[in-house]
């Protein structure tokens, strides 16, 4: 059998293949480190070209306004009238805040 390859991924593969043999097997990947790897990474946090805002970017938009943690973020509505509806907690109070994505005006809060 003839193995074929690029020497560094053969050599990745031959040390992951003696790892998992001696029990060393190498610890999985945190969804941070995924997220980095990923292309699509990118795309998803930029202003995209039809003008919406990013769920990071309503975030923080949210967060200069109102204190608390994130517990999560839907984009609702149609058109010219979509909105982050972002649901947030702060001191066991659950509150719902909405930002445009479009223009970053942020409503709600109660």
């Amino acid at each position: 059998m003839k193995i074929t390859g690029t020497p560094s991924f053969l050599f990745s593969l031959l040390l992951l293949w003696s790892q998992s043999v001696q029990g060393q097997v190498p610890p999985p990947l945190e969804q941070n480190q995924l997220d980095r790897a990923s292309p699509l990474r990118e795309v998803r946090n930029s202003r995209q070209l039809s003008g919406v805002i990013t769920e990071r970017q309503a975030v923080n938009l949210a967060r200069q306004r109102f204190a608390g943690n994130i517990l999560r973020i839907t984009l609702v509505g149609e058109s010219s009238n979509q909105r982050y509806q972002i649901r947030m907690e702060n001191s066991g109070k659950v509150f719902t805040v909405f930002v445009h994505a479009r223009n970053g005006e942020v409503t709600g809060g109660n």
